[in-house]
């Protein structure tokens, strides 16, 4: 009896580990956010876009979308936790878990879907790679430039779209890599290198911010390479993913039905079904089935603002940034922006 006894003890023990194990495996990413009270973002670790420490924490557009999602899931634009980093640092921590969503000028590929079981929730912005120089510097097309020193980050995707360009172009351009986008700037801007190349949202955002005077650098018409800037999120939970996703669609969606955080109230009276599901006036059964709010899309415009709210308030007319649209404007007005069908 004993041995049998102590069989049935030692199976009971394993039985209950691997319970355990699999009960914690089983809990998802969006089930630890809500136990948690708030959403676990990493941002950009350089100011970007007009982004700020405030009263609240960061502002600016890529930390406003880990606001906007705080907002579709808790009411509450301030129910976020935000930490900057490095880009590989970022990917990496949404990969391991430590947090649950990464904002940042941060290009969707296929490897970082691939390799760091990542995956995209959205486009926050489409942009593309550019170059800046001294005024004086080039004279013709930038091809035309001989012996250049070219100022770029390492451990990101520009550093390969620069040696393409390089190669397809034989130009005899020397790289300078760096850790820190910041090492990188203060090397441009003391005339260590002819060139900075990133995407051109960030070279916009430093040209404005520059010390002395933004005139005494150009920011070049060459765009070579297709960069969408993503909130990625972990591939291993696709209903947070989805949750994440449509907080984001909510704000395109809202702009091109016309709702803003001023107007929003207004259309409380609509006739038009999608902007009655989207401010939670009729049912929208795909809200049920996760768990959110029948008004989680109104908290997020209330809060928020709709995209092209956003974009004007961090960079366009309302910022110092002063920014065109360009590809991020509405499907309807030439754009790229639209989402699925709300239903």
């Amino acid at each position: 009896m004993k041995p049998f006894t102590a069989t049935i003890v030692f199976s009971a023990l394993l039985f209950s580990l691997a319970f355990g194990e699999a009960t914690a495996a089983s809990e998802s990413i969006l089930d630890r956010v809500r136990e948690r009270g708030y959403v676990k973002c990493a941002i950009g670790n350089r100011l970007v876009g007009d982004t700020r420490i405030g009263e609240t924490g960061y502002e600016g557009f890529f930390p406003e979308f880990c606001r906007v999602v705080a907002l579709a899931l808790f009411g509450d634009r301030n129910a976020v936790e935000m930490s900057p980093t490095l880009i590989r640092y970022g990917l990496q921590s949404v990969s391991e878990g430590e947090v649950d969503i990464y904002v940042s000028n941060v290009t969707w590929t296929f490897s970082r879907d691939m390799s760091l079981k990542l995956t995209p929730a959205a486009v926050l912005y489409y942009d593309g790679q550019g170059f800046m120089s001294h005024r004086g510097t080039v004279q013709g097309a930038l091809t035309e430039l001989s012996d250049a020193t070219v100022c770029v980050s390492r451990a990101t995707t520009t550093i390969g779209n620069l040696e393409d360009y390089i190669a397809l172009h034989g130009l005899s351009w020397r790289i300078e890599a760096f850790e820190s986008s910041q090492g990188r700037n203060d090397a441009f801007f003391s005339r260590r290198c002819d060139l900075l190349t990133t995407d051109r949202f960030a070279l916009a955002t430093m040209r404005s911010a520059a010390m002395d005077d933004p005139y005494n650098y150009v920011l070049h018409d060459e765009i070579i390479s297709k960069e969408p800037l993503v909130a990625y999120v972990s591939a291993m939970d696709m209903m947070w993913g989805n949750v994440v996703r449509w907080a984001i669609f909510a704000t395109i969606l809202a702009e091109e039905k016309g709702i803003t955080s001023k107007n929003y109230r207004d259309h409380l009276e609509s006739r038009d079904p999608v902007a009655r599901r989207l401010l939670g006036v009729d049912e929208s059964p795909g809200s049920k089935a996760v768990g959110l709010s029948p008004y989680w899309a109104r908290n997020v415009i209330s809060g928020a603002g709709n995209y092209g709210e956003i974009f004007d308030r961090y960079l366009g007319e309302g910022s110092e940034m002063k920014m065109k649209r360009g590809a991020n404007r509405l499907w309807k007005d030439g754009g790229l922006l639209y989402t699925p069908p709300f239903r």
